[in-house]
């Protein structure tokens, strides 16, 4: 959603109580429920919502009012405010639920994340709640923002950072992150919302490192591989999955990478793909020292008999300088 406000926007400002949508939008945003993320969308002044209507809710999916919010962001910047200048000392969960509401209408709001660290440090200090339930509430509105249909909050670099920031404090509490689960229900999401997320992947590569000596890999490079496939033009999940066949403690590289690379080829021939992304990979897996000439050969063949039947000239340029690098950089096994 663009910070920008149009004149509508600001005339609206001075009519309505900023505190009612305030308390509207921060009850959703601080609901107890845990075992879902919300899926957030910001609705413009087309959807026409009556007069003290700032949000719509079914289920986990909520509507979120572009009026509404901006107001709700000026009381909650207020509240943030005061307690930091010392003015009026509000409690956690005052201050959970105003920076949460800032964060939702500016992604970029360090001031709103640090607070929340903060917050987090003190209460796995206090002791009133366990350390798990500490982070699950932490990462479920966070998760809920980097996963939501939110231009911005997908690649946000603040709030991808900030669930970096948990999970290295998870781990020094010894406390175990699921690799899949994470990669499925954030990064995967993430990635869907905004196509080639550089933040969402890096961070995939932070679980993927983080979670080393309990991870299936297995399972792992099976969920990867099976969203390149659904999102075969997408390059950032192309250059994970090989990131992943690299990687020198990825078990039995050799047989994954010959396997994957039949199973991608398959894929190419039956749909006659020639998007550049794809074969990006396929040269680079190609080129490397793990798969044997059986495999280079059918590398080529595949891309020659696509490449013959292709029409388009940008395609065939891509075909030919994705064999051309093969070539040139291949390495002996």
């Amino acid at each position: 959603m663009s910070r920008a406000l149009d004149k509508k926007v600001l005339a609206s400002l001075q009519k309505p109580d900023p505190s009612a949508a305030y308390q509207a939008i921060s009850e959703v945003l601080s609901s107890p429920s845990h075992d879902r993320l919300l899926e957030i969308e910001i609705l413009g002044s087309t959807h026409g919502l009556p007069d003290g209507v700032y949000v719509l809710q079914e289920g986990t999916a909520v509507g979120v009012s572009k009026l509404g919010l901006v107001m709700a962001f000026l009381v909650a910047r207020k509240l943030l405010a005061a307690h930091l200048d010392a003015t009026s000392r509000k409690s956690d969960d005052e201050l959970l639920t105003a920076t949460a509401v800032i964060l939702l209408m500016d992604p970029e709001y360090l001031t709103a994340a640090n607070t929340r660290k903060r917050i987090v440090q003190r209460q796995l200090l206090d002791g009133e709640n366990t350390a798990e339930r500490v982070f699950i509430k932490e990462k479920h509105i966070i998760d809920s923002l980097l996963t939501s249909r939110l231009h911005r909050h997908t690649k946000s670099p603040t709030l991808w950072s900030h669930r970096r920031w948990l999970l290295q404090t998870q781990a020094s509490l010894h406390i175990p992150t699921s690799v899949l689960s994470d990669l499925t229900d954030v990064v995967f999401v993430a990635g869907e919302r905004h196509p080639r997320n550089y933040y969402a992947w890096c961070h995939a590569r932070f679980l993927v490192g983080l979670g080393d000596e309990k991870m299936n890999q297995h399972d792992v490079l099976e969920a990867v591989k099976t969203w390149c496939f659904k999102h075969h033009t997408d390059i950032s999940g192309w250059t994970f999955l090989y990131y992943l066949l690299n990687r020198r403690k990825t078990l039995g590289y050799g047989a994954a990478s010959s396997l994957i690379s039949t199973q991608v080829l398959k894929l190419v021939e039956s749909l006659r793909l020639s998007n550049e992304s794809i074969w990006v990979f396929l040269r680079t897996l190609a080129a490397g020292r793990h798969l044997s000439d059986t495999d280079y050969d059918r590398f080529l063949a595949v891309s020659r008999d696509i490449l013959e039947k292709t029409v388009d000239e940008t395609d065939k340029r891509v075909l030919e300088s994705a064999v051309d690098w093969c070539k040139t950089y291949r390495l002996d096994g």
